[in-house]
């Protein structure tokens, strides 16, 4: 036996888990967009602090994108990096949401504050077709 037959017995590796939701730019979807990270997180095995604090995460990224899209549609995608998970969402408005500092007591404004204080990275980048942008927070492990 050599080297080349060896290679038909090396394991390979799982395929990394994602699931895809396309919604309307509504206020609902920020409800749905917590039950896709709950649903996704748990059936993956992470633990509960990581599960609520990622449906948070979530939630604000999409309050945003329902902001920003009104509407229209807006796409989700919950999955890992490393053994990271990685929310993201895009939506078809290519203007970039901006970090204000907002009071404590304003009942907008924070959102972008409380993606930072609970992702381990978090950014924007241009969809891969030009149309639109990409919010996108690595979780903690």
């Amino acid at each position: 036996m050599n080297d080349q037959d060896l290679t038909a017995f090396a394991p390979v590796a799982p395929p990394t888990p994602e699931i895809r939701l396309t919604l309307l730019a509504a206020p609902s979807s920020v409800v749905l967009a917590r039950h896709l990270v709950r649903y996704s997180l748990t059936s993956w095995g992470c633990d509960r602090e990581l599960v609520q604090d990622s449906m948070l995460v979530m939630s604000e990224i999409v309050t945003n994108a329902v902001a920003a899209a009104r509407g229209r549609e807006i796409r989700l995608r919950c999955t890992f990096q490393g053994e990271a998970p990685l929310l993201e969402c895009w939506d078809p408005n290519p203007t970039l949401p901006t970090f204000t500092d907002a009071p404590e007591t304003a009942e907008t404004g924070r959102g972008l504050a409380i993606v930072a204080a609970y992702a381990k990275a978090t950014g924007t980048r241009p969809s891969a077709t030009g149309q639109g942008k990409v919010i996108w927070a690595l979780m903690p492990t």
